[in-house]
């Protein structure tokens, strides 16, 4: 269920975005508020453009969003504060703890609003050893960084 809510918070997404150039097109009178003129095909290339971004956001959340594991001394519970002081540099807070797993979220309102209100990272401890699941452009940036300060 959370892949399709992805997919179609992304579909959304591109939506506005479409519609917010098509308006700096017709507002700087590059075009007409017309679709027939405005597009090759009128109508028939709206709906080419739709089909191309559901199937595009249809594939996003596969490609941006995952866990991967963390090569780290020691386990969670051994390295909660300083895991917990990377994720503040990152502006992050803790959302939920519980025994083997940790919940963060983005505090900057702004910062959720352009990762769609989806940027709560994960980062738990199973047999595999510590594993960072969230959007994949912030957990590359926070698993270097835990590498780097945990394994010194």
């Amino acid at each position: 269920m959370r892949y399709f809510i992805r997919a179609v918070k992304t579909f959304i997404y591109f939506s506005l975005l479409f519609i917010l150039i098509i308006a700096v097109f017709v507002i700087s009178g590059m075009s007409e508020l017309d679709i027939e003129t405005m597009f090759r095909d009128g109508y028939k290339s709206l709906w080419q453009i739709l089909a191309i971004m559901a199937a595009i956001s249809a594939v996003y959340p596969k490609l941006s969003y995952g866990r991967t594991y963390v090569r780290i001394k020691g386990n969670l519970s051994g390295n909660r504060v300083q895991i917990t002081e990377i994720m503040q540099d990152f502006g992050y807070s803790v959302e939920k703890e519980s025994v083997g797993m940790m919940t963060f979220r983005l505090k900057s309102t702004g910062a959720r609003l352009a990762r769609k209100f989806e940027d709560r990272v994960t980062i738990g401890q199973d047999e595999k050893g510590l594993s960072v699941e969230g959007l994949k452009k912030d957990t590359v940036r926070i698993i270097s960084r835990m590498e780097y300060r945990l394994n010194d």
